[in-house]
């Protein structure tokens, strides 16, 4: 079922809500730094009065001469006076067409477009619709490609109705993985984020974002081996902390629904590492209902995805300190059921052969399998791997980025999707 008729059903219980600001308004959000990831708004209780939350909102807002919609999630209300409420909206992100009159003009049937104009909202007034203007209004965004990324925003603030696929929540995990590594906390707002139009990216939840359809034309000869999947790149969304600057690029070769993994490959150019996870993911074990331990069964995907797993050789002198210098890590995840936090453990690719090897990994019927049970405690968790990657300590050497292109070339050519974390010093990157 795609965002749009999730949406459509939604709405149809919690009807949509229009804002109309006005210049003054306009221009407080458009000078504040997170105004358009979160902002409230206090009116009167009467104005609030018939809302149901949480549901969506469209935005019209004043940019200079013009007018801008955009598409958001108003979260909840709550009393803060005697006389007046609070409403929170969050991720506002941009809509096609740019004003509430010229989505007025889009519809075709006469009654839905009369009933559209009665409630269109004064400027600085708010206005909610019935359940099957809705769910009109929704169906016509949504015949826009470029709209595609605000219903998908929208749709994430939804509780429990928001299902991805492993690859797409994967991806997701790992840009936040990329930003914790990095010391940058899960709901920062980047300085920029880019999404190739059309495309689907999880950098679209992190921040207001621009259409470029070539977004990696100019980066595609400053990284070595990075042209192998820059046709491919659906986003970028840029950092930056003091002196240093993280990139975070995805990138897909196969429509995400279509895609079995997912791998983030972090390139930190301060400490001169290299390291790379691959996702996996954990089962309930339900042959025992007094177990509570999470599986993950080894087979041939991952035999080969293993094999695949090799840095070319080198033969240089090495002056920096490395506890190991394989960058392939893997991250075992248990199966996501319902929108909440995930638990997981890692281990390090000489473990996992290590592992697979043993006779204590094998269960009952013989067969190879990785629980937490079975580890008893011997892994990493996110905490601890994200501080290797920080320091230094684990990944490649500063003299092996040779390496880099042929990790880069193998991930392209598994019908993977990608995330690209380059983390790198401002003053370097500037000469």
């Amino acid at each position: 079922m795609s965002a749009a008729v999730k949406i459509a059903k939604w709405v149809q219980k919690k009807p949509l809500i229009l804002i109309r600001f006005d210049e003054a308004f306009s221009e407080s959000l458009h000078n504040s730094r997170q105004g358009f990831e979160h902002l409230t708004i206090v009116k009167p209780h009467s104005v609030f009065q018939a809302i149901k939350l949480p549901t969506l909102c469209l935005l019209e807002i004043q940019d200079g001469d013009a007018t801008k919609c955009y598409l958001a999630t108003a979260t909840r209300k709550t009393a803060v006076s005697t006389f007046d409420s609070r409403l929170t909206i969050k991720k506002l992100r941009a809509l096609s067409p740019d004003s509430l009159q010229a989505i007025e003009a889009l519809i075709s049937d006469s009654r839905m477009k009369r009933l559209l104009g009665e409630r269109l909202p004064d400027e600085g007034g708010i206005t909610n619709l019935s359940p099957k203007l809705s769910a009109h209004l929704v169906d016509i965004l949504a015949g826009n490609s470029e709209n595609q990324s605000a219903l998908d925003t929208a749709l994430s603030l939804l509780p429990r109705l928001r299902r991805v696929t492993n690859s797409s929540w994967a991806q997701e995990d790992a840009i936040q993985s990329a930003m914790a590594a990095f010391g940058i906390r899960g709901n920062a707002i980047p300085d920029q984020v880019v999404l190739k139009r059309g495309s689907s990216s999880g950098l679209g939840l992190i921040g207001a974002h621009l259409y470029e359809d070539n977004v990696v034309h100019s980066d595609a000869s400053r990284l070595p081996g990075f042209d192998a999947i820059s046709a491919d790149v659906t986003g970028r969304a840029v950092f930056q902390k003091r002196d240093e600057r993280l990139v975070i690029y995805t990138a897909n070769k196969l429509p995400l629904e279509q895609m079995l993994g997912v791998d983030l490959i972090y390139i930190n150019e301060t400490r001169g590492n290299i390291v790379m996870l691959q996702y996996k993911m954990l089962e309930e074990d339900k042959q025992d209902s007094d177990s509570r331990d999470w599986l993950f069964r080894p087979d041939q995907q991952l035999r080969d995805e293993i094999a695949r797993m090799r840095l070319p050789d080198f033969d240089g002198s090495l002056s920096d300190y490395r506890l190991s210098r394989n960058p392939f890590f893997f991250k075992f995840v248990k199966r996501k059921i319902v929108d909440d936090t995930h638990q997981s453990f890692l281990v390090s690719l000489d473990h996992l052969n290590q592992i697979l090897a043993a006779p204590e990994a094998k269960g009952p019927k013989g067969g190879v399998r990785l629980s937490y049970e079975a580890l008893d405690g011997t892994y990493l968790r996110e905490a601890d791997m994200l501080g290797l990657i920080r320091s230094g300590y684990i990944g490649t050497h500063k003299a092996e980025t040779a390496a880099l292109a042929t990790i880069i070339q193998e991930a392209a050519k598994g019908n993977k999707a990608v995330v690209l974390a380059w983390q790198q010093k401002i003053q370097e990157a500037a000469q």
